[in-house]
């Protein structure tokens, strides 16, 4: 089965944001509640990655949606609504 490119996406950026934070698939397993093969599978492209899971992603990895999506067609950020910048007062 071929990798879905929105996922193959997202693996990536899950490996370079997880680098950046200087994790192990370990320690991203642990705060998801997953195993460290799922993690692997995420990361490797092998698993879909379904709206849940971004969810929990961006809460583990404390990062926004459009990070997990970084290098998405400008139209299909469009399309999600994520392709406004959040004005100064919303920080939520």
């Amino acid at each position: 089965m071929a990798t879905d490119p929105i996922d193959a996406l997202i693996a990536a950026n899950v490996r370079a944001i997880r680098a950046r934070r200087q994790e192990r698939q370990e320690d991203l397993a642990a705060e998801l509640g997953w195993s460290r093969p799922v993690v692997g599978d995420l990361e490797n492209g092998r698993r879909r990655v379904t709206m849940a899971d971004m969810l929990l992603l961006c809460r583990a990895l404390e990062v926004d949606l459009r990070e997990l999506l970084r290098g998405l067609d400008p139209q299909d950020l469009h399309a999600l609504g994520l392709d406004r910048r959040r004005p100064e007062g919303d920080r939520a």
